[in-house]
């Protein structure tokens, strides 16, 4: 009696244990999925459980897309039950009948299940040929150039509506390749097959930059859609699948470049230069002027293009700008640009010829060699006009000489006819000894007034020129550019105010080096970004240098005027 009591008690305690032990299921929601589709398979664990599944097993034949978890706990009287569910988003590699494994969690193991995964191109409820999702690729042209330019397009056609989606890449492999995406999406509709289909297109330019065979592997897109059949809407507990979509591998042999003799290899389908001065201008001696030369390549990126070279004869400095580059995009590809400023500063007066341009290109439609001229074009070039005409003073024997007449005209009503010419004689020569005495005080105080001008013209000149030195310091100092010029041009009128320089080459050529080359550092800056700044403390050493030296009245080495008079 007391042993069954015992067992009794074992029994009873061992009971709730008995009822929480666990049972694992596997549960599809179909039996029968497309290649492109996913599925959801679930895992109920009823009762108590430790630990995850051990999801190893699927990665053979199924790909994992997602993973979720929930737990469950009743309790009805004294009785407790709990439930826990993954619920598993699974894509098959590859069609044909397939088995889900037993899946573990712990000692518990499901039972294995069957699945019919359907060829591509088919759905799960057996239709063939009306896909409602299309995935196309395609590459022209069918004969490709090294570093030309090889349009790539991928079309995704839709009948679905999607809640998320993903396209990857192209990745194109065997050679080293560019690859450069065109713009936005295009969205447009089209028809196939009697269905209308809503088109998503995405275009790309590739650029092989070796010959061999180039391969673009396949491109993956993946989306989610809401499960069809079910009743009424409910954002916060709606049942999605993903489908999932592979593109065709494209392989492409590519031509090594065509034989060059010494010309750069430009591979394009199209290749123009145009020049801002199709109407030449009118240019003057020491003013900038900019020349604006674009260059235009269909099918070739700006990064390909070369900086143009411009020739210039004597006569004119050239100060290139760096290139500006940019791409724009069309239905035919990619369209390069490159736009080459330079200011152009002539130094001498008369007609300038600038020579023609040329640019060598592969024309890749008609597989020759062609050429983009720029014809020469010729420049009427006009004397610097800022130069004031030298005003010379007139001598003084010009300015005497009208005085000089004057008295006698004042005196000659006194030259009276007499026959008593004793008295007269004396009383003319007196007469005539005063208006001499009177004439030499007037010729010498204008010899003194003119010697009083010409002092105080010269202290004048002296302060002018220093204002003008005080004025350059400060303008330097503040580098301002356009504040330097035009105190070195006022500055240089007041230290060569016979010459008057009208602009910075004239000026250069007056002072000689070292302040010469100082000058032309600046002018290149100041016409040009490319070329680096100017150094405002080495200018304003040499011009101190060159103001000391007149000031202590040394001569300047300078040149020839460059435009005499």
């Amino acid at each position: 009696m007391r042993l069954f009591n015992s067992l009794l008690i074992l029994t009873l305690l061992l009971s709730p244990v008995v009822s929480l032990a666990a049972q694992l299921e596997a549960v599809l929601d179909r039996t029968r999925v497309g290649l492109e589709e996913s599925f959801a398979l679930e895992l109920r664990a009823s009762g108590s459980l430790e630990g995850d599944p051990d999801l190893s097993v699927l990665d053979k034949d199924f790909e994992l897309l997602g993973r979720s978890q929930s737990s469950q706990v009743q309790i009805v009287n004294t009785d407790i039950s709990r439930t826990t569910t993954w619920s598993l988003s699974l894509l098959a590699r590859s069609a044909g009948r397939k088995t889900i494994p037993a899946i573990c969690v712990e000692d518990d193991c499901s039972k294995p299940v069957i699945i019919d995964v359907l060829p591509a191109g088919q759905s799960s409820n057996g239709a063939v040929g009306e896909s409602d999702l299309l995935l196309e690729v395609s590459a022209v042209p069918d004969k490709v150039w090294v570093q030309s330019q090889l349009l790539y397009k991928v079309r995704i056609m839709t009948r679905l509506n999607f809640l998320q989606a993903s396209l990857s890449e192209p990745e194109p492999s065997g050679i080293e390749a560019v690859v450069q995406k065109l713009g936005d999406d295009r969205n447009y509709e089209t028809e196939r097959n009697g269905l209308r289909y809503r088109v998503i297109e995405r275009s790309y330019a590739i650029f092989p930059q070796q010959s061999g065979p180039l391969t673009i592997p396949e491109i993956r897109f993946g989306a989610q859609i809401a499960e069809p059949g079910r009743r009424g809407y409910d954002p916060f507990n709606q049942r999605t699948r993903q489908i999932r979509k592979r593109s065709k591998a494209i392989n492409i042999e590519v031509l090594p470049a065509a034989d060059a003799k010494g010309r750069s290899w430009l591979p394009a389908n199209n290749l123009s230069l145009e020049d801002d001065w199709q109407q030449p201008p009118q240019l003057t001696v020491g003013e900038p002027a900019t020349r604006t030369i674009t260059l235009r390549a269909s099918g070739l990126p700006s990064a390909q293009l070369p900086p143009i070279a411009v020739d210039v004869p004597e006569g004119v400095r050239s100060y290139p700008d760096q290139p500006n580059r940019e791409d724009q995009f069309n239905e035919n590809g990619i369209l390069g640009i490159l736009q080459q400023k330079l200011a152009l500063v002539p130094t001498q007066p008369g007609t300038l010829r600038l020579p023609e341009i040329k640019i060598d290109w592969w024309d890749l439609r008609a597989e020759s060699w062609q050429q983009a001229v720029l014809p020469a074009i010729e420049l009427e070039v006009l004397s610097a006009t800022d130069q004031p005409a030298a005003v010379s003073a007139p001598p003084a024997e010009q300015l005497s000489a009208p005085k000089v007449e004057e008295k006698p005209q004042a005196v000659e009503p006194l030259t009276i006819e007499t026959t008593e010419s004793g008295f007269w004689f004396w009383l003319s020569l007196a007469l005539g000894c005063g208006w001499l005495l009177t004439l030499f005080l007037i010729v010498k105080a204008k010899f003194a007034r003119g010697r009083d001008k010409n002092k105080q013209a010269g202290e004048e000149g002296i302060t002018s020129r220093k204002a003008a030195y005080r004025e350059l310091q400060q303008a330097i100092k503040s580098a301002d550019q356009v504040r330097v010029r035009s105190a070195l041009l006022g500055w240089g009128a007041a230290l060569f105010p016979k010459q008057q320089p009208g602009n910075l080459e004239e000026l250069a050529v007056l002072c000689g080096e070292p302040l010469q080359q100082q000058l032309e550092t600046f002018s290149r800056s100041l016409y040009s970004r490319a070329l680096g700044s100017w150094d405002g403390d080495e200018l304003l050493r040499v011009v101190e240098q060159v103001e000391r030296e007149k000031t202590e009245g040394k001569s300047i080495d300078t040149l020839p005027p460059l435009y005499p008079q």
